[in-house]
């Protein structure tokens, strides 16, 4: 869809980049992080539209369920009979109305009418002004907002049903509300190196090492500063969560070893891998998407890393034996959704079942390239039961030549599951929502 014209005499027009980015991504279904990247290099935004922008994106879409309630209230008709370009302006109104303090209400308001001028309907401009002016009565704590834990939170209910019969109901409401916020970012870097301390300090970056870790340091303030640096485009340093780094300590590649990683892509935990082999040994990393190899590839060359990048297939196509394997299976996702909130309507109940069959299919294919006492490391970024321990317990009663060697001795104890797998639980642990099984063949 073509974007609008919204160039306004003031000098921030944060909330009509939102606007654009938020009717992209409801046109075209495509991830909201791929919709925002395509628009940024179409379009010059200062830095702090750049910034606003992405944020009123990400919670409006984050608060979706929530705001779509709030103005279906407020409507004289079904909510499902608003143009689409109506919803995303009245959506952004009422998330800065009524979640949002970063502006004075009336200013927020009066920008968003502004907008619906744009649409050159006196019609709709009339319908937006009128719903937006209903915000002010709506109770945000009321009683029947609070009793559905989906509704007060903006989640689909078979989230938050999957999550009450997990963690219970307090546990469920912790969780949802620690998805809703915003968190620091993990960078693994090694911080006793001259020229990262030097940059640190020099950029004035605030950070503190991440939960359990000192090949993680979590950054609190300058997190642009870094990712747009040499250093970083030099692959001095990588962007990633604390809990995803732990599962390839749980792998524990040693120097020597063979390893395979079958779901590689976008190579970020190869590269760690490859990091722990220090040199001596052989990573073969495949994954069934040619284009994010072809990118793995080119960093991984500008890096000057020796990893043997391929495309296959990881249901049915053969691999090279190794003695140790990481499936990083595809997944629902639902442990990263406080970073990508989209996640959130992307995914449905039936889903969940068919990843589990394939997740299933990927590990009893890769498992024939182990070798004997080789190591698998099964993973997901899901919290959902089906898609975790169900799919390495319906494996073990399958093939009872490989059990479950506990990750005690790998990762921090509080992460330890009841059947000795890695599996963190965001609000406690202030990582993402990470599961992973040590599998050994016998």
């Amino acid at each position: 869809m073509k974007n609008l014209d919204l160039s306004l005499t003031d000098n921030d027009n944060s909330r009509f980049h939102a606007f654009n980015i938020i009717l992209g991504y409801e046109s075209s279904k495509a991830q909201l992080k791929s919709v925002r990247q395509q628009y940024f290099s179409k379009n010059k935004l200062s830095i702090k539209e750049r910034n606003r922008s992405m944020a009123l994106s990400n919670e409006v879409i984050r608060w979706k369920r929530t705001l779509d309630e709030w103005i279906s209230r407020s409507l004289n008709k079904p909510i499902k009979k608003l143009p689409l370009n109506a919803l995303c302006v009245l959506r952004l109104g009422y998330y800065e109305y009524i979640i949002d303090d970063f502006v004075p209400v009336h200013a927020a308001v009066d920008s968003w009418v502004e907008l619906s001028k744009k649409f050159k309907s006196k019609k709709i401009t009339g319908l937006i002004n009128a719903v937006l002016r209903k915000a002010q009565y709506i109770d945000k704590d009321s009683n029947d907002i609070k009793r559905n834990i989906g509704l007060q939170y903006s989640f689909q209910d078979w989230m938050v049903q999957n999550w009450v019969k997990k963690y219970g109901q307090k546990k469920t409401t912790d969780l949802c509300s620690y998805l809703n916020s915003a968190h620091e970012v993990d960078i693994r870097a090694d911080i006793y190196n001259e020229n990262i301390k030097k940059l640190l300090k020099k950029k004035q970056i605030k950070w503190k090492f991440s939960p359990f870790s000192k090949d993680f340091i979590r950054i609190q303030s300058g997190l642009g500063d870094l990712l747009t640096s040499k250093m970083f485009s030099k692959g001095n340093f990588f962007v990633q969560d604390r809990a995803a780094g732990a599962v390839i300590e749980l792998l524990d590649p040693r120097p020597g070893d063979v390893v395979l990683d079958v779901c590689a892509a976008p190579g970020t935990k190869s590269i760690y891998i490859h990091e722990k082999l220090n040199g001596i040994g052989k990573l073969f990393s495949y994954d069934i998407n040619q284009s994010k190899i072809d990118v793995a590839k080119r960093y991984s060359k500008a890096l000057e890393l020796d990893i043997n990048w391929g495309v296959k297939n990881a249901v049915f196509d053969v691999y090279p034996e190794a003695d140790k394997i990481l499936i990083d299976a595809p997944c629902s996702g639902t442990g990263v959704i406080a970073r990508k909130p989209d996640i959130k309507w992307e995914r449905s109940f039936d889903e969940i079942d068919t990843l589990s069959a394939l997740q299933f299919k990927i590990l009893k294919n890769v498992s024939r390239f182990l070798k004997k006492n080789g190591v698998i490391v099964y993973s997901t970024c899901s919290l959902e039961s089906q898609e975790n321990w169900n799919v390495v317990r319906s494996f073990l009663k399958l093939n009872t030549n490989f059990k479950i060697e506990s990750a005690e001795r790998f990762i921090p104890k509080q992460w330890l599951s009841k059947n000795n797998c890695l599996e963190t639980f965001p609000p406690r642990d202030k990582v993402d929502g990470m599961f992973a099984a040590r599998i050994i063949k016998c």
